[in-house]
């Protein structure tokens, strides 16, 4: 049996899961929901059962999920992030800003405001885990010894992609009062 899935095939199979994927709203739902959907996507003719001629049977459920499912989470939260992130710093902190430092693979970068006597580092998460993402942004600004820099302040702003669902009032809440402590801000998008 072949592991080389012609290209054809390939991207047959992986606009079928797009498809899908989009029909119920992949990004909002539970875990346990989309443990059923990707079973759903497994026993689906034109899906697993494409890729069960290709590959062993017990591959096909993590190809679909490794290999097709994660790119599809990555290409939305691309489609749905902001493009403009110093109009984000502008609303949020009032000042112009400009990019410095852009680093893609660690979903953080940094940006000079007011005249360079402000630096805002910038970290891309989900609300789900803003955590992780304040965790990115703190390594930065400890890396980079930004903290050292007594004439110049610092703040953080989390880009935090809601995945399309509705954010409690409470959670909000909570989160920006938590963001506070370390002078940081969320702006929170593609929410339900």
């Amino acid at each position: 049996m072949s592991n080389l899935i012609p290209d054809k095939i390939a991207k047959s199979i992986k606009q079928t899961v797009y498809n899908e994927a989009d029909k119920v709203n992949y990004l909002s739902r539970t875990r346990t929901e989309n443990g059923n959907f990707l079973a759903q996507l497994v026993s689906m003719p034109s899906v697993g059962g494409k890729l069960s001629q290709y590959m062993r049977k017990d591959a096909v459920r993590t190809y679909i999920k490794d290999a097709i499912l994660n790119r599809y989470s990555k290409d939305k939260t691309g489609e749905a992030k902001p493009n403009d992130v110093e109009e984000i710093i502008l609303e949020t902190f009032k000042i112009d800003a400009c990019l410095i430092e852009d680093n893609s693979k660690n979903k953080t970068s940094l940006y000079y405001g007011d005249n360079g006597n402000k630096i805002i580092v910038v970290a891309d998460g989900t609300v789900l885990k803003w955590e992780t993402a304040l965790r990115k942004a703190l390594m930065l600004i400890a890396s980079k010894n930004l903290v050292e820099l007594n004439d110049k302040s610092v703040s953080i702003l989390l880009t935090l992609f809601a995945r399309y669902q509705k954010i409690s009032p409470s959670d909000l809440k909570c989160i920006q009062k938590a963001l506070l402590v370390c002078n940081a801000q969320a702006y929170i998008y593609g929410d339900g």
